[in-house]
């Protein structure tokens, strides 16, 4: 998983630079000069004391299943047990109902039934494991995961499907032991619209993906690239809106995750699970999240899934807040040079 040999030099900008997300169309400032800022970037953290195997009060750990509902999906472990299980969500974002969405208006006022699905994706039932410190045939399986119930919720559920992973208490999660959530959602909320229509706006324009342009122009420059494979791309974007967000790109062009290929699947847990552990290499155990965006099944011809991590390493203020503009203090080009040679390093240890 090399990286293109260009693009290896590191250099600190101090003038900061406006950039435009083409994908969104939205401005993100790059602003290195910044991380001379007390506690605007942390430095590297030491790893949290390990945990217990087995924590007897965690309803995800093995002889908690009582305490969870009902599995909707389980991987059956060497050992008899279970290596990963799927459960609904006991505090759901939106109810397990079926039904047609019905809308409600009152005056200026819009509202509707919030039918979808909730689900929790245990990956393991080693309560002190994270995913860099699974191998990859591991990850591979909740990978699969992913993508049965991502199949299964879209059959019954139009609208999007979204798995996603909340790493640390600042990113929004509640329990310790290994976890990732899938979420049904039965509307397309404006801002993955957005996207949706200016990756089919570009298609209109040009005859060619946005996605598939943007990867072979990354691949091309290399500054920003972080690692490559047969089948999947890893890069910084270029509108990087955190400091060491990555994205992961499929080589095919599939609207949907849930039509991914065995092949793909497979590379993208790889690769995921190499950029983790590269990120907790520099940084510690910083929390973080991930999302697998994919597009509804109508989008085919124009759109790509992609796979989004997203350290929390800033706080935004009120400029953030009353403009919606991201202030970057590590510009993307720095985060991929540094990446590189953890993943290098990483690599060079046989990790």
């Amino acid at each position: 998983m090399s990286p293109p040999p260009h693009g290896e030099a590191e250099t600190e900008e101090a003038v900061p630079e406006l950039r435009q997300d083409p994908f969104t169309r939205e401005w993100v400032i790059i602003a290195p000069g910044r991380t001379r800022r007390p506690h605007q970037v942390p430095e590297p953290i030491a790893d949290p004391a390990r945990l217990a195997a087995l924590d007897p009060d965690c309803p995800f750990c093995p002889g908690g299943e009582e305490r969870t509902p009902p599995e909707l999906w389980r991987l059956r472990g060497a050992d008899g047990g279970w290596a990963i299980r799927v459960v609904p969500n006991r505090y759901p974002v939106l109810a397990a109902r079926s039904g047609p969405v019905r809308h409600r208006v009152n005056g200026p006022f819009v509202a509707a039934d919030g039918f979808g699905a909730h689900e929790i994706v245990i990956e393991t039932p080693r309560h002190d494991l994270d995913l860099p410190d699974l191998d990859d045939a591991a990850v591979t399986t909740v990978f699969e995961a992913y993508r049965d119930r991502s199949l299964a919720l879209r059959a019954i559920r139009p609208g999007l499907v979204l798995p996603f992973r909340n790493h640390g208490e600042t990113s929004g999660t509640s329990l310790r032991h290994p976890h990732s959530q899938i979420v049904a959602v039965p509307i397309v909320p404006p801002r993955s619209r957005r996207r949706f229509n200016l990756a089919r706006d570009y298609y209109d324009d040009r005859g060619s993906s946005l996605h598939a342009d943007v990867t072979a122009a990354e691949l091309d420059e290399g500054t920003r690239i972080i690692a490559v494979s047969d089948h999947v791309v890893a890069f910084a974007p270029f509108a990087s809106t955190a400091p060491y967000e990555m994205r992961v790109v499929p080589r095919e062009g599939r609207a949907s995750f849930a039509d991914v290929s065995d092949a793909t699947l497979a590379e993208t847990a790889r690769m995921l699970r190499r950029l983790l552990a590269a990120l907790r290499s520099l940084l510690g155990d910083i929390p973080y999240n991930y999302v697998i965006v994919s597009a509804p099944r109508e989008e085919d011809h124009t759109y790509s899934w992609h796979l989004d991590v997203l350290p929390r390493l800033v706080v935004a203020a009120g400029f953030e807040m009353g403009t919606g503009t991201a202030v970057n203090p590590v510009s993307p080009e720095q985060a991929a040079a540094r990446l590189r040679r953890v993943m290098a390093r990483l690599a060079d240890s046989g990790r």
